[in-house]
């Protein structure tokens, strides 16, 4: 490692001598210059951290130095030694060689000493400032990239979570699917009932405005809002002509079976009230059921589901009857909208009616769960 280094600029030869005297126990490496000219020339040879001029030298002024050394050798700390201390020539050295130290001839031995031991800790504190600025850019760089890399994993990993979460959620929708069917494949009648309710009241969840995931429970719902009939006897179910008050009053256990045996699912816990109140009357009539509420009391989805049961009931066929025309259909919403009905609800259903007609209520209709979550 390289000595410290001071050279010192003086047109006086004993003067620079008497420096090298005074300094030659400190460990330092003095190097000393009588011209501004050989003194610029000296530093290309030897790096210094430390030059100290004089003023008043021929040729070249100590300040006119000290500035061509801070252009040329900025990191160098200067310093100005001298027997002339105007004022002005002060302001000068500072401005233009932007000096450390001005230091008066004759000068104290030890104070000198002091100071250039100040100098020397000077420069090393810059140069270690300027050593962990460099740690830190590099550092940051490197941060940058990392950060970058590591931002490329989370987008490519949170590609990969999206898409096994849509995976999951179109088996979860399939296995759903699955069981409705089941339950409606009890009677040839209701064969893909549920699924039409769970379309029609996907398409009024859409015409309402609500989010995707609000959609999506009002489908689900709509598919299992008639499971709970699995607890009620085939007999009553597939019977070909009108219900008797007994049976009629068995049928209408079904919501409440229905939503104790999605209770204990907890994947299916946000639909269990939209199942269990579906045959709710919006006006809280006892001819709702099971538990006779009314107005915003009824979860929305519930309310959108039997607007969409009705209609899938009446305009499919059924042993004691035909399907009805849409113009019927209409009719029995009007009549009951603001007493079983949620009148919003059957606003949106009628909206529907008038702008898809016929083609609304086609029984082969699927849910399309592909296209859903991609949208």
């Amino acid at each position: 490692m390289q000595d410290p280094t001071v050279l010192f600029v003086d047109d006086e030869v004993n003067i620079l001598k008497a420096l090298q005297r005074l300094l030659r126990h400190e460990g330092w490496t003095v190097l000393t210059a009588s011209r501004g000219a050989e003194a610029l020339d000296l530093l290309r040879k030897h790096p210094a951290q430390l030059v100290v001029s004089d003023q008043r030298m021929p040729e070249m002024s100590g300040v006119e130095l000290l500035s061509a050394i801070r252009e040329q050798h900025p990191n160098i700390v200067r310093m100005m030694l001298t027997g002339y201390t105007e004022m002005n020539v002060a302001v000068q050295a500072i401005n233009h060689g932007e000096i450390y130290r001005l230091i008066t001839k004759p000068w104290n031995d030890e104070e000198l000493k002091a100071t250039l031991r100040q100098a020397f800790d000077h420069y090393a504190l810059k140069n270690e400032i300027k050593r962990l600025n460099q740690v830190t850019r590099e550092q940051n760089l490197r941060l940058q990239d990392m950060n970058k890399n590591l931002e490329g994993k989370v987008r490519e990993r949170t590609k990969q979570l999206a898409e096994k979460h849509q995976e999951l959620r179109i088996a979860y929708v399939q296995t759903i699917r699955a069981l409705a069917e089941a339950v409606d494949a009890k009677d040839a009648y209701t064969r893909g009932h549920s699924e039409r309710v769970g379309v029609y009241a996907s398409k009024m969840g859409r015409e309402l405005g609500l989010p995707k995931e609000v959609i999506e429970r009002v489908y689900i719902s709509g598919l299992l809002h008639d499971v709970g009939k699995i607890g009620v006897r085939d007999a009553v179910i597939t019977k070909p002509d009108r219900l008797t008050p007994e049976e009629y009053e068995e049928i209408k256990e079904h919501p409440a079976i229905g939503a104790r045996i999605l209770q204990p699912v907890a994947f299916l816990s946000d639909v269990v009230a939209c199942v269990k109140h579906h045959h709710e009357w919006f006006d809280g009539s006892e001819r709702g059921y099971p538990d006779q509420l009314a107005g915003d009391r009824i979860p929305l989805p519930s309310r959108i589901i039997i607007v969409a049961d009705t209609v899938e009931a009446m305009t499919s066929d059924r042993p004691y009857r035909k399907g009805l025309k849409l113009d019927s259909v209409v009719r029995e919403l009007v009549k009951y909208s603001g007493s079983q009905f949620d009148p919003k609800c059957v606003d949106v259903m009628l909206r529907l009616l008038e702008s898809e007609g016929d083609s609304f209520v086609k029984k082969e209709q699927k849910f399309d769960i592909h296209a859903f979550l991609e949208v």
